[in-house]
């Protein structure tokens, strides 16, 4: 678990860097994409309102999918997650590492379980619930609705990742002229996420980090989520 969340952190801090505008001063809201007053008024100056990405969250209730993510410091992993009604599950492949969440009454269950012991942990996470919950690639993929009408900004064309339609851009990251970040996005046309990106150094065009949605499926069962926990010996925290 640790080791997945401090990845994720990365990739967010990384990605905001490079996805959500250089050249504004405000912020985005990655939950609700509410757009400050003043990142509001650095971002219309003259553009095409019909580009800015519909973002459409509905799909975060219920769904699995998985994806592969690469970093250059801590390299590759997949991930298989997945979320219904009350429960969250999320596997590192590489690890063998389960996070389960499970709702309950005022509060979230936390269990950090090893598939290969068949051992783990549970933590009571206290004021929070799974409606407020955004996890794994909900959070990791999530995408500035103004990206397209940056100036540093231009579409590249049309795609497909994991047999889902998708709109590629390329983002540039200057300092005194000088190109520090080149990103590649792929945002898909339906939710308006990010299902596929590629960071590069803008000097020596190595790749920092990538992620790419494999697996892509909605409407998914609570029994498909929920993970059987007397297969496992516990221990609280």
């Amino acid at each position: 678990m640790k080791k997945v969340i401090c990845i994720l952190i990365l990739l967010i801090i990384l990605v905001c860097g490079c996805s959500c505008g250089s050249e504004t001063g405000g912020s985005v809201n990655f939950g609700d994409y509410e757009i400050s007053s003043e990142y509001y008024e650095t971002t219309t100056q003259s553009y095409d309102s019909s580009l800015v990405l519909d973002i459409d969250t509905s799909w975060q209730t219920s769904y699995a999918l998985s994806y592969t993510f690469y970093d250059s410091d801590k390299g590759y992993s997949e991930i298989v997650e997945g979320r219904c009604e009350n429960y969250y599950q999320s596997m590192d492949m590489e690890t063998g590492i389960i996070t389960f969440l499970s709702q309950e009454d005022g509060y979230i269950m936390e269990y950090v379980l090893e598939e290969a012991s068949k051992t783990g942990t549970a933590a009571i996470i206290t004021d929070s619930d799974m409606e407020s919950l955004y996890s794994g690639f909900a959070l990791m993929s999530a995408c500035d609705p103004y990206l397209p009408v940056y100036t540093n900004v231009t579409k590249v064309g049309d795609d497909f990742v994991a047999n889902r339609s998708a709109t590629r851009y390329k983002q540039v990251q200057t300092e005194d002229g000088v190109e520090t970040k080149i990103a590649y996005i792929w945002i898909d046309d339906r939710y308006s996420f990010a299902s596929k990106c590629e960071l590069y150094d803008g000097q020596t065009q190595e790749l920092l980090l990538r992620w790419e949605l494999t697996e892509f499926t909605l409407n998914v069962t609570e029994d498909s989520v929920r993970v059987n926990l007397d297969e496992y010996t516990l221990t609280t925290e």
